[in-house]
């Protein structure tokens, strides 16, 4: 909706003499001016009113009052002047989002590939993501879209209908891939590492084929959803974004991701990061016989099952008595190597979480104790069968010393073997097939927890900053393309996070004076075009940009603002 206001209140007016001569006489007259800057950023100065037919006094009175900012003036001498107000709108965080996705080549890419109305209702939905506390829902976002801040800085475009909208979605995931290759291609390509994992986002209603029941990462329970799969470069660039059902699995995306890395962007050798759950054993397994680890390498972490597993391993060299809560220890096996790390943050949580399963393994063996005591359970094959069913249920039975027989069954935990275990409380592995000349046990820890880039992007997709979730739309190519158009808000706002980093770091851990995205945004909001007429013509001005402003736009690398931007 357009605010309409008295925008000459907003401009810095001043008083100025322009001079010329004629037959040796120089001439004097005194105007109303304002300063702006035109399309190419050059400073320009319009003349607003002639002071010429005033008297000296009144004309300094004027020079006086603009001075102290009192504008009204020029409305109390001038009514005849023609002056009518028209509307203002906040454009700077709009202009911010607009400026940075035209530097990564996002809307030229995204003009390239789509048609004109199409790459504008995608740039418009990308804007309001990015710079919006609570985005508008794509019905909310078309019916708002005349004379919103996005509209004025897209050049004021006709709004595309509300099903070209939905469709351009569609359009969008059929050029994804071309799209994530150019961006690829255009930025400075010397990557060996990258990081994957995948999260999960949940739906409003079941329509959508590919919206399914699923390990829910959400906590919402009885809803459908989709799983998305990330990929990043070591720094934390986001480069490749895929969508699939909701009920796959972690480990079964982990080929795809490598063909995407291979195939589409043509990466010849690389190392690729991937989460405990991701690059299972058995995953490693299938990959080494298709011959995958010839020319890529991986590291990833053991699962909590897999290390107990080897540590019951008689032939595997890894131990409890190996494992330094201070100190990273590194053993090789079998062309592979297995790096001991300890995190003091999750010793207790570890611990916590085995007392609960052993707690919830002895209930159940309790209740068989009291069947067989009451006689309801007799026969030794019956008796393990009912134990053998939760025995090992959650892996707790190493820690169990069961016996029974034809009517007999008794049970006590093996206090040894808990307390051998608790070496390992708070303790990972870190598996990898990298050498030690490419990477030390040190960096193998660090490139593994650098996954923690891949969790800020779905942080930010799904909650801070872009707010992917819930998901409105329900037709598979539209939740693909709306996804994908998530995925690019992330990359432009991972883009302007880097540049501002200095003012940036700190604001969330409130470790420094810092300030978040969304105050850069408030605060650069306030940075306004006014449309005012004068005597029959339509006029535009910038207000005045603050010191503060003026050095958030310079930090962001971003050309100086105009009142006409691209339009």
């Amino acid at each position: 909706m357009m605010l309409y206001i008295n925008y000459i209140h907003l401009m810095k007016l001043r008083v100025t003499y322009a001079k010329r001569s004629y037959k040796d006489k120089v001439y004097v007259t005194p105007l109303v001016q304002y300063s702006y800057r035109d399309e190419k950023g050059v400073p320009r100065h319009k003349t607003l009113l002639s002071l010429a037919k005033l008297p000296d006094y009144l004309v300094k009175v004027i020079d006086e009052a603009l001075k102290r900012g009192e504008n009204s003036v020029i409305d109390d001498l001038f009514p005849e002047a023609g002056i009518q107000y028209q509307f203002s709108v906040g454009i700077g965080a709009a202009y911010v989002a607009w400026a940075v996705l035209a530097q990564l080549a996002v809307t030229t890419l995204l003009k390239k590939y789509l048609t004109e109305v199409k790459a504008l209702a995608v740039t418009a939905f990308i804007i309001e993501r990015m710079i919006a506390e609570k985005p508008l829902s794509i019905v909310a976002q078309r019916r708002q879209f005349d004379g919103s801040p996005i509209h004025y800085v897209l050049g004021s475009p006709p709004t595309p209908s509300l099903n070209g909208w939905y469709q351009s979605f569609a359009e969008l995931e059929k050029v994804r891939d071309k799209i994530l290759e150019d961006l690829y291609a255009r930025k400075s390509n010397t990557d060996k590492v990258f990081l994957y994992d995948i999260t999960s986002s949940y739906f409003e209603g079941d329509m959508c084929p590919l919206a399914e029941y699923g390990y829910n990462r959400d906590g919402k329970k009885g809803k459908k959803q989709v799983v998305i799969g990330v990929i990043c470069d070591a720094e934390g660039r986001p480069i490749w974004c895929d969508v699939f059902k909701g009920n796959t699995s972690d480990q079964t995306t982990v080929r795809q991701q490598l063909l995407h890395l291979k195939e589409t962007l043509g990466v010849q050798e690389f190392i690729f990061v991937g989460d405990r759950g991701m690059v299972t054993n058995a995953r490693i397994e299938e990959l080494e016989e298709e011959g995958w680890w010839e020319s890529f390498n991986y590291i990833t972490a053991l699962k909590r099952k897999e290390l107990m597993m080897l540590i019951d391993d008689q032939d595997h060299p890894m131990q409890t008595d190996l494992f330094d809560h201070e100190n990273l220890s590194e053993i090789e096996y079998q062309g592979e190597r297995f790096v001991l790390c300890h995190n003091p943050y999750k010793l207790e949580e570890d611990r916590m979480v085995r007392e609960r399963l052993l707690c919830k393994t002895e209930e159940k063996l309790q209740r068989i104790d009291n069947a067989v005591k009451a006689g309801r359970l007799k026969q030794q094959d019956k008796i393990a069968k009912r134990l053998y069913r939760w025995l090992n249920h959650w892996s707790m039975e190493r820690f169990f010393r069961v016996s029974y027989s034809d009517g007999y069954f008794s049970f006590e935990r093996n206090e040894e073997e808990i307390k051998r275990f608790m070496a390992i409380d708070g303790c990972y592995v870190i598996r990898s097939n990298v050498d030690r000349e490419t990477f030390t046990s040190e960096d193998l820890q660090r490139q593994y927890k650098d996954l923690k880039y891949v969790e800020q992007a779905f942080r930010t997709m799904k909650t801070t900053n872009i707010n992917l979730r819930p998901i409105r739309v329900w037709k598979e190519e539209h939740v693909r393309g709306y996804i994908f158009a998530c995925f690019l808000a992330y990359l432009a706002t991972w883009e302007i996070r880097k540049r501002l980093q200095p003012i940036l770091a700190g604001a969330a851990d409130k470790t420094s004076d810092g300030i978040s995205l969304q105050e850069v945004y408030r605060s650069v909001a306030n940075v306004s075009v006014g449309v005012f007429e004068l005597n029959g013509k339509s006029h535009s001005a910038l207000s005045t940009i603050s010191k503060k402003n003026r050095e958030l736009f310079k930090l962001l690398k971003l050309p100086e603002i105009t009142a006409s931007l691209n339009q």
